[in-house]
């Protein structure tokens, strides 16, 4: 789900898989330094950038999930940096959720929020479903604000809700990538299961 906050004072957020966006100062405030982040010195850096506890996860869904794989090696080649990190939220039954940042000279940066406390396989489904998130984004070069992100969900998305400033919305792709992520996530653990 998409959730566009058109305020600047942050709201309680009620859905699942929810895409928050408020100033970037405020996003950036709560952002770790980028120390905390897994990055291999001898190679460029990645366009998706686990922390360092994330990347054994992160790399599991992409060996388990061919989206999930496909939609990483696709952020490769597009205008983004998505970082990726797991927080507690006040709400129980959100599991997921993708900010825009900031954007600087043609670039944005993005940030998915993961959700403790649930299954790896769970986190690896959401994943998949915030990682098509990413790509909606990233192909749209006009995306560098609140209001250009609620341009973007208003023409491709499904409004799912709108109260005080906040604005709800999903896309059937993102939905789907991240149910495909999970029934690929089924069919690999239960074909290690029967040794095949």
């Amino acid at each position: 789900m998409v959730c566009i906050l058109l305020a600047t004072l942050p709201m309680p957020i009620a859905r699942r898989r929810i895409l928050p966006l408020a100033t970037a100062g405020l996003l950036v405030m709560t952002w770790r330094p980028a120390a905390a982040i897994a990055q291999d010195e001898s190679k460029p850096p990645a366009h998706v950038r686990p922390e360092l506890g994330l990347r054994a996860l992160v790399d599991q869904a992409a060996r388990r999930a061919p989206v999930v794989r496909a939609l990483i090696e696709q952020l490769e080649d597009l205008d983004v940096t998505v970082y990726i990190r797991v927080r507690a939220f006040d709400q129980l039954d959100l599991d997921g959720q993708i900010a825009l940042l900031a954007g600087a000279a043609g670039h944005r940066y993005l940030v998915i929020d993961l959700a403790c406390g649930r299954t790896a396989a769970s986190q690896m489904a959401t994943l998949g479903h915030e990682l098509f998130h990413a790509t909606e984004i990233a192909a749209e070069p006009s995306v560098v604000d609140a209001q250009s992100l609620a341009a973007l969900y208003t023409r491709i998305g499904i409004q799912t809700g709108n109260r005080a400033g906040l604005r709800t919305f999903e896309t059937a792709a993102a939905a789907a990538a991240g149910e495909r992520a999970r029934r690929e996530l089924r069919t690999y653990t239960s074909r290690s299961t029967n040794g095949t």
